[in-house]
């Protein structure tokens, strides 16, 4: 539920713009409020709940997701509409940052890649799926039944989970105030930074809004560094196989959802393919990764987790690379097989290295790394909207995209700003490939020094 809310209302957004007359700009924070609150919270609640239970957290976000949900179906305004969407991505971040957490404990290391490739599957079909299950709710009941939907999805998730989950007992916790405030405050501006710099120009407003964001990464890293039980355990980071394949699951959520972000204008106004033909076309990456992201799982769990995440992240390049291809005159068969490509790659790349991260965390931080995982992968979602933004604004006008249809000149200049997205996923996804690179060395490394020390013993 958590990741298809994230993407659910886009398809219904201009339909809830004009049913409270509201403009664009307002109604663009419904979806902003609800990524922020999730954003800012999830380190927090992924450190909670390593002390009141992972399994107890879970809950009780699932409660209030089901009820804050119910209250979003019935806003009389938006902007109240927009409150109750943070407070639904508040009791998100107390689900998603604890789910891994739950997957680790739950399975033996044998089995946590085909696990992990299962949880991988979910994550990505629910961004992906979101929009579509949320134009086909639109347009039968109303924008107000996509959130509406998730009351019985909700419910019988509480059932399921009353009667599985152990619940446990919980530890006393120490409170980091200060670390959870400018880490808040850090995550706050720095989404707010990057969707005014998408639709304004640098100024005074956004440079000032820059220092403050570096004053507060600044201020919360200090913190984190000298506090007694602080609320991001740094010192995870210097373990840099944990650190390298961090990075590299960043890059590869930013490049698919650069693509999701940026495909669909190609689809509709240079191609000119319907809007269910359009989605039919989404699909093929999430398809074929639901298929892969298992095997590429149980695959890790056998041969390790290194060697799948470096083919994979050169399967992506290769799957962007040939998107450059596309033009004005391609048609839908063209895009499907490239995305489908796109897919393969992602699947073998993200379960292992879903693996390759939550398989070195003790326990007792495993809420800690879930939080920073879904962290990386929803800063992704805003850095990809950004930087592929910044990129189509550099060949054509913004005001242009909201046009029906685009004269060939027009469709020229999408196409080349696709192009452009398309190449640094190339380049990310090369980078991604290095880090895996450094994630084996790494390991070769650790593992000799073990060998050694038994030796010396």
């Amino acid at each position: 539920m958590v990741p298809i809310n994230a993407s659910i209302v886009n398809v219904s957004l201009p339909i809830i713009t004009e049913f409270f007359g509201a403009t664009v700009a307002t109604s663009e924070w419904i979806l902003t409020s609800y990524l922020i609150t999730l954003l800012s919270f999830v380190l927090f609640f992924g450190k909670f709940g390593d002390f009141w239970g992972h399994e107890r957290l879970y809950m009780a976000g699932l409660v209030g997701f089901v009820f804050s949900s119910l209250l979003c179906s019935l806003a009389p305004s938006i902007f109240l509409l927009i409150i109750l969407r943070a407070i639904q991505g508040f009791t998100a971040a107390m689900m998603i940052s604890v789910s891994l957490g739950i997957v680790k404990k739950s399975f033996p290391i044998s089995m946590l890649g085909e696990a992990l490739g299962i949880y991988a599957v979910l994550i990505a079909g629910g961004l992906t799926l979101g929009p579509a299950i949320g134009g086909i709710l639109d347009g039968l009941l109303g924008w107000r039944s996509i959130f509406l939907i998730n009351l019985p999805m909700g419910i019988l998730s509480l059932i399921i989970c009353f009667k599985i989950l152990d619940r446990g007992e919980s530890k006393e916790i120490k409170w980091d105030i200060i670390g959870t405030i400018s880490q808040f405050l850090a995550l706050f501006s720095l989404v707010y930074l990057l969707n005014y710099i998408t639709s304004n120009p640098i100024n005074m407003e956004a440079l000032i809004l820059s220092f403050f964001t570096i004053s507060m990464v600044i201020l919360f890293v200090w913190w984190e560094r000298r506090t007694e039980d602080p609320i991001l355990n740094l010192s995870l980071f210097r373990n840099i196989s944990f650190s390298a394949y961090n990075l590299s699951l960043h890059l590869n959520y930013v490049c698919m959802y650069m693509i999701i972000f940026v495909m669909p204008f190609y689809l509709l106004k240079v191609l000119h393919l319907s809007t269910n033909t359009t989605g039919l076309v989404l699909t093929a990456a999430p398809l074929l990764m639901m298929f892969l992201a298992p095997i590429s799982g149980i695959i890790s769990d056998k041969f390790g987790s290194r060697p799948l995440s470096f083919i994979g992240a050169l399967i992506c390049a290769v799957a962007f690379y040939s998107m450059t291809e596309l033009q004005f005159y391609s048609n839908g068969i063209d895009v499907f097989l490239r995305l489908a490509l796109l897919g393969v790659g992602a699947a073998i790349f993200q379960s292992p290295t879903n693996r390759a991260i939550m398989s070195k965390i003790p326990n007792g931080q495993a809420g800690v790394a879930s939080g920073i995982l879904v962290t990386m992968r929803n800063l992704g979602m805003v850095f990809a909207v950004c930087y592929a933004g910044i990129l189509l604004s550099t060949t054509i006008n913004p005001t242009t995209l909201q046009l029906n249809s685009l004269i060939p000149l027009q469709a020229y200049d999408l196409t080349t700003g696709m192009h452009l997205v398309v190449t640094l996923g190339v380049i990310l996804s090369l980078i991604m490939a290095l880090l895996s690179v450094i994630g084996i060395l790494t390991g070769k490394v650790i593992k000799k020094e073990v060998l050694d020390r038994i030796h010396q013993d």
